[in-house]
């Protein structure tokens, strides 16, 4: 067995290890009879057995991509142009046998087609660059070892082709458990590349692979290998990705993969990429992907038995007196349940202040960095000349606007993502921290009181000891228990869970960069193109130069103002959406918390009652029964926490 094929086989048997413990907590449950606690163990069983890596391919068009992509299957599965061709995003999955199906928007089921016509079928229309594709989704299923383990291999489209082929790109991109961002070797982190680094893979650890390495002279590869790894570094730090930078020849990959050659593809460097991005799924990613779920079976767990020891308790009491000490509790119920509902209230208050917060400080930016464009478009790089040519003037002008409108907004984008990793981010951080320290205070006191009307229903003092997790706090416990939480983006790093912080950027920072993207291309264009010309610019010595500096002035002007006009409304958008995605999530999942352990309590209370009615038998049966589940769920409580313990020293 290779070392690859142990770390799988090591990854396996820690996910069916969990997957084991979640099938004997949700037995524990449901003979517990807390419904709650099954619907939530069922949903985080059904994620740990069929969840996937996703495994993304991007890069900018004309990179070698789907070449890359078509090595790897050891075939020409996906298009490959010298312009911009794969349309649409697809997905490799394993499968003995090859198939393909194709996804439409509104398709309910995809549709099943020869996967020799998927090249005809997903390629860009060049002619016409804003025809969509009607398909969404390609799928390919293929007996490609790499996936053979639960991997997805995504191929892109091609950034900084056409606008629509980045949202698709970026809007799969936050899924994603592993980059390959492809680049040319011999021209290595273009500006475009670079942009893209910073803005939308900070939070991952791309595989730098630079394809084209075959046709760099055998005394210049020393000089591009190090010139490319110092540009990377440059940009992310010394030692970040020091293991992660592949030099390929992704042609003959494909024909050595195709000739079934071994030994030739090793020597194409794509090899080595498999190898490493295979020991990067089953060790880091693994970790992090069964972490958040084995902790939260853990947490459902711990409150089933916490549970437990009041119930014994109140199967020793005499029925009339629960019957007393149950009629007593139900004031100190309802105060219990006026706290809960505070502090769910409470938690709203502090999501619509921090998203008050976020919309204030983002619309105060942009509305500021709009002084800035018509700066900005005065800088702005462009490839295409006016001419004098006047029959050809409108379409030239046209032409020279959309570039200076489209690098003016790329720089303007770019200024919005770095103001907002650098300044936004830090505030919202520390808003979180507060937040936490405020929750845990209001979560300590509910946990008190609703300990204490157990006290009061059994007359025992510390029976529910037993289940308690007391090395979590109470918001940790909270949103990583009954609710089914998984501690990863911003709400777990607000608790301070392992890698939660890495994880939020994955879809924090995206998400703001990606809204900058609202209006900055200005209106009127053709209008702006239609009054220089009629204005006779084009006329005379030094004509080209007037007209190109008149429209730089005019675009940033219109940038200018239309960004002004538009930070409000775009503010107030980015910051719902960041409500929406990280605090309401933690809001429900808190509120359902406090909702179980009192739903919780009040199935016991008529468990007991119930069972004390129906005579002794029917009390030294139902006692023998919990004491039975609390063995059980003590062992998973153990069980899951050296697995928690295995998985952190990965």
């Amino acid at each position: 067995m290779t070392t690859v094929e142990g770390g799988y086989a090591a990854a396996a048997e820690q996910r069916l290890r969990l997957a084991e413990m979640c099938r004997r907590t949700e037995k524990a449950a449901e003979q517990i009879g807390n419904n709650g606690a099954v619907r939530d163990v069922t949903a985080l069983l059904e994620r740990i057995e069929n969840e996937a890596f996703h495994v993304m391919v991007v890069g900018d068009f004309n990179r070698g991509k789907s070449t890359f992509v078509n090595a790897l299957l050891g075939d020409r599965v996906l298009p490959v142009k010298a312009v911009p061709a794969t349309a649409v995003i697809t997905e490799v999955r394993f499968g003995e046998s090859p198939a393909a199906r194709l996804w439409t928007a509104d398709a309910a089921e995809p549709e099943a087609v020869d996967p020799d016509r998927l090249i005809e079928l997903i390629t860009v229309n060049n002619a016409s660059a804003d025809e969509r594709s009607p398909y969404v989704k390609a799928e390919v299923v293929w007996p490609l070892e790499l996936c053979r383990h639960n991997v997805v291999l995504i191929d892109s489209p091609g950034l900084n082709a056409y606008e629509t082929h980045d949202d698709i790109t970026l809007t799969h991109l936050s899924k994603a458990d592993a980059v390959i961002f492809l680049q040319h070797a011999i021209a290595p982190m273009s500006i475009s590349e670079s942009t893209f680094l910073k803005k939308y893979l900070s939070a991952h650890d791309p595989f730098f692979v630079f394809t084209y390495f075959d046709a760099i002279d055998d005394h210049e590869r020393d000089d591009v290998t190090a010139s490319a790894r110092r540009r990377v570094t440059d940009l992310r730090g010394e030692d970040r990705d020091r293991s992660r930078f592949f030099f390929v020849d992704g042609k003959s990959a494909l024909r050595a993969r195709m000739a079934e050659d071994d030994e030739a593809f090793r020597r194409t460097g794509v090899e080595a990429v498999e190898r490493e991005l295979e020991r990067y799924l089953v060790t880091e990613r693994h970790k992090v992907k069964l972490l958040a779920p084995a902790r939260s079976v853990r947490g459902v767990a711990r409150e089933l038995r916490r549970n437990i020891p009041s119930e014994l308790q109140m199967l020793e009491a005499e029925s009339g007196d629960l019957e007393r000490n149950w009629a007593a509790a139900q004031q100190p119920l309802r105060e219990l349940e006026a706290q809960a509902q505070q502090i769910t209230l409470d938690i709203r208050n502090e999501t619509r202040a921090l998203q008050d917060r976020v919309e204030t400080l983002l619309g105060g930016f942009l509305a500021a960095v709009a002084d800035e464009a018509p700066l900005v478009a005065q800088d702005v790089e462009i490839t295409t000349k006016l001419g004098l040519n006047l029959l050809k003037a409108k379409v030239r002008a046209q032409q020279v606007a959309e570039e200076i409108a489209g690098g003016t907004a790329k720089a303007m984008e770019e200024k919005v993502a770095l103001w907002v990793g650098e300044s936004l981010k830090p505030v919202i951080e520390q808003d979180l921290e507060r937040l936490a320290e405020r929750m845990n205070a209001e979560l300590t006191s509910f946990e008190a009181a609703l300990e204490k009307l157990r006290i009061d229903l059994h007359g025992a003092s510390g029976a529910a000891d037993a289940g308690e997790g007391r090395e979590d706090e109470p918001l940790t416990k909270f949103l990583a228990g009954l609710g089914g939480f998984v501690l990863s983006g911003p709400a777990g790093a607000l608790v301070g869970a392992r890698f939660g912080a890495k994880e939020a950027l994955r879809t924090f920072l995206p998400a703001f960069a990606i809204g900058a993207a609202w209006a900055l291309t200005p209106f009127g264009l053709p209008v702006l193109v239609a009054a220089l010309i009629g204005q006779g610019l084009f006329q005379g010595k030094g004509a080209g130069e007037r007209v190109e500096k008149k429209m730089r002035e005019e675009i940033g002007r219109a940038m200018a103002t239309q960004l002004r006009l538009a930070a409000p409304k775009e503010a107030q958008k980015a910051a719902r959406a960041f409500a929406a995605d990280t605090m309401e999530p933690m809001q429900r999942e808190i509120t359902q918390g406090m909702s179980f352990r009192i739903e919780e309590l009040t199935r016991s209370v008529a468990s007991a009652r119930q069972v004390l009615d129906q005579g002794e038998e029917a009390v030294e049966r139902r006692r023998g029964e919990l004491n039975r589940l609390d063995g059980l769920l003590g062992r998973a409580d153990d069980e899951i926490g050296d697995l928690v313990a295995e998985l952190t020293r990965m």
